[in-house]
């Protein structure tokens, strides 16, 4: 497997919006879950060059990359960066033992420091003022609950309970989520955020690429996308937020490509980027080995 960051064009047909992509990085190794900066200049994501995932910044117009965290101890995992939509911090999953944190980076690799001892699946408010995360509860592991605790740190707020991989609006008043970790193809939306919920939409677990998966609203909160298999290839769809037939972004064809986890909007809505993994096996037959 071989992957890259790529961004691609929304505007287009499926398949122009493949055709004009820009590739972002150049990898060795393997890449996942870019998130772009408020101002679209750089993207942070996951990369295993060095041996140990981490994660890095990169810029849009591919000219120079940096990791930003060094973790090398091989009970560590991190994960998922996503880069808070006012100024250059980042968030990410640190899991040790299974625990998993949620831990506050600058973009420059300054200020590290943990932010929510127990806790996964970040989301921002889009003033960058809250973060959003889902965690279990003591009393009932099996659990999830989200809850909300200021960018700058303090006492954790409960938002509501059966629900994880949320989204919020720009403005705060509605949240996507899904009732379970597990089921992540389930989606409801709730205005507001702690308030009364409705089916938003369902795709059947056999499309879902990797769980926990994310999703993401566009800027103008128009459209929730996510990446989705289609046979033997991964795409890019998008569904209306008021509504209505999902929209396919990304036509990849008969390749085989799979997109993990999730994707992310520029600023503008006019492009996503997405992680793109290039898939190939095939079947050998070694003849003549010796007998042992």
């Amino acid at each position: 497997m071989q992957s890259d960051i790529w961004r691609f064009p929304v505007d287009g047909s499926p398949a122009d919006n493949v055709k004009n992509g820009t590739r972002v990085t150049h990898q060795t190794g393997l890449v996942q879950t870019p998130s772009a900066s408020p101002d679209d200049s750089e993207v942070a994501y996951l990369s295993d060059s060095g041996g140990h995932v981490n994660v890095w910044v990169g810029r849009v117009d591919g000219s120079s990359t940096r990791q930003i965290t060094f973790e090398q101890d091989p009970a560590v995992v991190i994960g998922i960066p996503i880069w808070s939509p006012v100024g250059d911090r980042i968030v990410f999953v640190r899991s040790v033992a299974g625990i998993n944190s949620e831990w506050i980076i600058n973009s420059d690799g300054s200020e590290l420091g943990e932010l929510v001892p127990r806790g996964a699946g970040a989301a921002w408010s889009r003033d960058g003022r809250w973060l959003y995360y889902f965690t279990s509860p003591p009393e009932s592991p099996g659990a999830t609950c989200i809850e909300k605790i200021p960018a700058g740190g303090g006492r954790p707020v409960p938002v509501r309970c059966e629900a994880a991989n949320m989204a919020i609006t720009s403005d705060g008043s509605a949240m996507y989520y899904s009732p379970q970790v597990s089921t992540p193809g389930d989606i409801r939306k709730a205005q507001p955020e702690n308030g009364p919920s409705l089916p938003f939409t369902s795709v059947a677990q056999s499309r879902i690429p990797f769980v926990p998966q994310g999703y993401v609203l566009s800027p103008d909160d128009r459209w929730l996308a996510m990446p989705l298999i289609d046979g033997g290839t991964t795409n890019i769809w998008a569904f209306p937020s008021d509504g209505g037939p999902a929209r396919q972004l990304t036509d990849f064809d008969d390749r085989p490509t799979l997109i993990a986890r999730q994707v992310s909007w520029s600023s503008d809505g006019r492009f996503v980027y997405a992680a793109v993994v290039e898939t190939d096996a095939d079947v050998v037959l070694l003849n003549g080995l010796p007998r042992l």
